[in-house]
């Protein structure tokens, strides 16, 4: 059966458009069935918005019952073929009990995480740990922009590059420009640089703080200035991986919140009698 009847789908589609349907006492009726498996009209409830065209409800209800279908055969077929060794309820029993622990503790931690990690808590944070945050790829500080050739500055935008203080370029650049990229402090991979210029403008192996590239392309000037770079393997700047140390920490915050309280309970459980511990003799 590889769609379900026009006419069954139809009515289908006629019962769900009745608000009263169940209201009048009539009992849910059961629209399809695998095995022992039964789909009862009432889960069909809400899936056709109403006002939905006949023929998108038709498509949408029918959907819903091959997948039901598909779906409990599927369930169906796999308890006919479960190995012998399973212990199904032993299964069921643990994915409940590890489905209870994981939603108490999340709510541990959303009512009692300390979420607030103050500037100095990442910098020791980062010194204590930075090795672990070695570069897997090269990252630049840069100042990138895009200049129609028209105009009459270009030298002199080339000009206040090569100064070290960079006022008078991103005047110039900002005055000018078509595209900037306005946060020259933000470290950026050296893959992101040259998915904003053309093809072949920078190479990596000659890369260095301070050089300036230049390229002309569909009638644009393209200006990249490195203010700074790390290779990979390097150890990178705080800045980079702020947001990532934010992260560890937290996590070592809530792995350590967690851990107290399960010590906490089971301090707690020994004197009020919450569990016991027996002695036994093995052969």
């Amino acid at each position: 059966m590889r769609q379900i009847s026009t006419f069954i789908t139809l009515g289908l589609i006629t019962m769900l458009s009745c608000e009263n349907y169940f209201n009048s006492g009539t009992k849910d009726p059961v629209v399809a069935k695998v095995g022992e498996r039964r789909l009862f009209y009432s889960q069909l409830e809400g899936l056709v918005v109403p006002g939905t065209i006949a023929s998108d409800s038709a498509a949408i209800v029918d959907g819903f019952l091959q997948n039901w279908i598909r779906e409990n055969l599927m369930i169906v077929e796999a308890e006919k073929n479960i190995a012998a060794d399973i212990n199904l309820n032993k299964l069921v029993d643990d994915y409940r009990s590890s489905l209870l622990v994981y939603n108490y503790e999340k709510k541990l931690v959303e009512q009692q995480l300390d979420t607030i990690v103050l500037l100095a808590d990442k910098k020791s944070y980062y010194e204590a740990n930075k090795y672990l945050y070695q570069l897997s790829h090269p990252i630049v500080k840069c100042l990138i922009a895009k200049v129609p050739e028209s105009v009459k500055s270009l030298q002199a935008i080339k000009s206040a590059l090569n100064k070290s203080d960079l006022t008078e370029a991103s005047f110039l650049v900002k005055e000018n420009a078509v595209y900037y990229n306005s946060d020259i402090d933000r470290w950026m991979s050296v893959e992101e640089l040259k998915s904003l210029i053309p093809d072949g403008m920078v190479q990596t192996d000659q890369i260095s703080t301070g050089k300036i590239f230049q390229k002309r392309d569909n009638k644009h000037e393209f200006f990249v200035k490195i203010l700074g770079h790390y290779d990979e393997r390097e150890i990178p700047p705080f800045e980079y991986i702020d947001s990532k140390i934010t992260k560890s920490i937290l996590s070592e915050r809530k792995n350590t919140l967690l851990k107290q309280y399960r010590t906490t309970l089971y301090d707690q459980g020994g004197h009020n009698g919450a569990y016991e511990i027996f002695d036994f003799q093995q052969n």
